[in-house]
Parts: structure tokens; C-alpha cells; sequence
């Protein structure tokens, strides 16, 4: 059977091609749209392996919080290691070339950034001295930085501009950040002695809610009221600042899912009323209509699956070589195929592979042979 499927695909390739390549540029653009859609809803790949906290201000994330409080969260019931983050807001050399650039308690961040892995040597380095730097090693490809180089970050909101020495390469967790001392920070600001925000690393993941409530409470009915909230709760907090986009890529995915539909129906609709006729002779030769139904049935779901393997692996190694973990300046998400995305991609093609050519399909099985044998396509 599957035999005589190749066979008649085979006998029209340009209307077998050009319906492969229309589906395989439609899935592409499918599981793309799926790929943000899931980013957008689960940002970090492992947000959950290593349980860390932000606190940060209640009253808004822009607003500065005392560096006296990190004494008084870390010794919160539940948490392993404390440390602070401030977005410094710079670039280097170009304005368009923005990434992420903090100071940060240079002794603690890597104790809680366990995913976070550096050289000994390097993390020494890097904590010893006053205007060492380090970078994710994604960062660090991406301008082809190198141990040992200055690098100066421009405009920030600060005011300040930074002179600093790379002295390690990190990997695991943020890899496309950077960062540099904050007692650098404080002290060329006259040590004003405050932060953006506190990471906190935790015990277990099931004691989030008790530890976030036991932090904000040190601080309620204070000038600087916190919230305290799970790393990927923070980072989906950012997707808000795009509107409802995930109901604009929900509508797009299935106007595209539609018009994938649209293309393999028009295709199979006119291959299967071309053959109609020959598909009586089969069956006055022994065929029975649930053979005739499969064939057809089996010619369309080779053409969709097939290009659904081009537009959707073209899709898998485009994205996950890229490792793209940004959208827009300060929305973080993890831009990967993930088994998921990827089932309902092959789903879909699958679905549309079966309805292009269902009710067509069942025609030329159904009709009758003598009037079969009179149709003219």
C-alpha cells in the first residue's frame, strides 16, 4: 500500500513539492509561534532546580531598597544565601547593543547563582579586586571577550561610567549578564548604600510561600515594603509589559494552522478528484473502499508530515542554537523547543494531514463505480 502511495505522489512532483514546501514554511512559522507562546508562560529552563527568590520593593521594582536589609532576610528560617542585584543600565560601544549589566555583591552571587558555574581561579579573581568584572560565557561569545579585557560601560542612568577588567567567564544560569562590584557602584555614588532588589536562595521549593511571607512581614508598615516572589513569578511579571501578546500569537498560530489546512486540502482535493475514476478501477478490480480511503488518506499525511519535519526541525536547531533567552530588553524567556511544542506541532500537522484529505477521501471510496467510472475531474 504505502508502495503505491510514493507512486502516486510521485507522478505530479511539482504539486507534490510545492504543497510539501508550503507546509514546511508554514510549520516553520507554527512552531515559532509556539516557541514564543511557551517561552512567554515558562521563562527560565530550569527556573525550578535551584529555588531562589527576588525581594524586591512592593511599591515597584525601579525603586531602591537599603543595603541593610540583606542582614536581616538572611536570617529568615529557610534561607541558604542572600545577595544583591542592581540594574545598572549601560552599554558597550554602541547604544543598540544593549544586555543585562548589574552590580552585585560580588563575596555572595555565586552562592546563590549555584546553576552559575566559574573557574576557582577566576571567581578569586573576580572577588579580589575592586573593578573586576564577569561574564556568562554567552555574553562573552557574543562580543568575543576575552580574560583580561577593559571594558567600559556607557550611559547609565547612574551617571557613572565604569572601568572594568574582565576576570571570568561563567556559565549555567544567566548567561547573558554581566556583572561587576557594587561596593565599585556605591562608592563612586558617594555611598548612598542602597540596592535594586535581593536574590535569595531557599531550602526547598515547597517553602516558598512561608519564606516570601516571613520576608515581607520584617519590612510591612515600612517606607520600603517588599514583595518577595519566586524568580520565574518575577520574570513573567515582564510579559505584562508587552499587553496580552500571548492571545495576539495564539490568534496568528491559528490563522497560520488554518491556512496550512487550506493549502493541503486545495492540493489532495484536486489530486483526488483527478482520480477518481482510476480509484473505480481499483475497486471493480478487488479493492475494497477502505483501501481506496487509506491511500489517499496516506498520500496526504506524507506530504504533511514530511514537510512538517522540515518546518518544525528547522525550527528546533535554528532556535535552540541560537539559545535566544530575551525578548525585548528586560522580558527574559527561554526561547527553546520543548518536548511539548514540539508534540503539538507534529499534532497539528498530523490533524491537518487527516482533514485536508478526509471528506474527499471518503467520495472517491463511497461513490458509486459506474458513476465513478463516468466522472471527469
Amino acid at each position: 500500500m504505502w508502495r503505491l502511495v510514493w507512486k502516486n505522489l510521485l507522478r505530479n512532483k511539482r504539486r507534490s513539492f510545492l504543497t510539501g514546501s508550503s507546509v514546511a514554511v508554514s510549520l516553520f512559522l507554527l512552531s515559532s509561534l509556539a516557541i514564543v507562546y511557551t517561552a512567554l508562560g515558562t521563562p527560565l529552563q530550569h527556573g525550578d532546580a535551584i529555588p531562589i527568590m527576588m525581594v524586591h520593593r512592593a511599591a515597584g521594582i525601579v525603586l531602591p531598597m537599603t543595603a541593610g536589609h540583606r542582614a536581616r532576610i538572611a536570617a529568615v528560617p529557610g534561607v541558604v544565601a542572600t545577595s544583591s542585584l542592581t540594574w545598572f543600565g549601560g552599554y558597550w560601544k554602541d547604544p543598540s547593543d544593549q544586555f543585562g549589566n548589574f552590580a552585585v555583591d560580588a563575596d555572595t552571587i555565586f552562592d546563590v547563582q549555584a546553576a552559575s558555574r566559574i573557574a576557582p581561579e577566576q571567581l578569586a579573581a573576580f572577588k579580589g579586586e575592586r573593578t573586576a568584572a564577569v561574564a556568562g560565557k554567552q555574553l562573552a561569545d557574543k562580543h568575543q571577550w576575552k580574560i583580561g579585557d577593559r571594558i567600559t560601560l556607557l550611559g547609565s542612568m547612574w551617571g557613572i561610567t565604569p572601568e572594568l577588567t574582565l576576570r571570568g567567564i561563567f556559565t549555567g544560569g544567566p548567561e547573558d549578564q554581566f556583572w561587576f562590584h557594587w561596593d565599585y557602584l556605591n562608592e563612586a555614588m558617594g555611598r548612598p548604600n542602597i540596592v535594586g532588589m535581593y536574590f535569595i536562595r531557599i531550602d526547598r521549593a515547597e517553602n516558598a510561600a512561608r519564606i516570601g511571607q516571613a520576608v515581607d512581614k520584617l519590612f510591612r508598615n515600612t517606607d520600603t515594603e517588599t514583595k518577595t516572589e519566586s524568580l520565574n513569578a518575577f520574570l513573567l511579571s515582564f510579559v505584562s509589559l508587552l499587553g496580552n501578546v500571548r492571545l495576539i500569537i495564539l490568534a496568528i498560530g491559528s490563522a497560520v494552522g488554518f491556512a496550512i489546512l487550506l493549502i493541503v486540502a486545495n492540493s489532495m482535493g484536486m489530486s483526488i478528484r483527478e482520480r477518481t475514476a482510476e480509484a473505480a478501477v481499483l475497486r471493480s478490480l478487488g479493492f475494497r473502499s477502505g483501501h481506496i480511503l487509506r491511500l489517499f488518506l496516506g498520500e496526504s499525511l506524507l506530504v504533511t508530515l514530511a514537510g512538517a519535519l522540515l518546518g518544525v526541525g528547522g525550527a528546533t536547531l535554528l532556535y535552540d542554537s541560537l539559545a535566544l533567552s530575551q525578548i525585548g530588553q528586560f522580558v527574559f524567556a527561554d526561547m527553546r523547543m520543548r518536548p511539548e511544542t514540539l508534540v503539538f506541532c507534529m499534532g497539528v500537522s498530523l490533524i491537518v494531514g487527516l482533514a485536508a484529505a478526509g471528506l474527499p477521501a471518503y467520495r472517491a471510496a463511497k461513490t458509486n463505480i459506474a458513476e465513478a467510472l463516468r466522472y471527469v475531474g
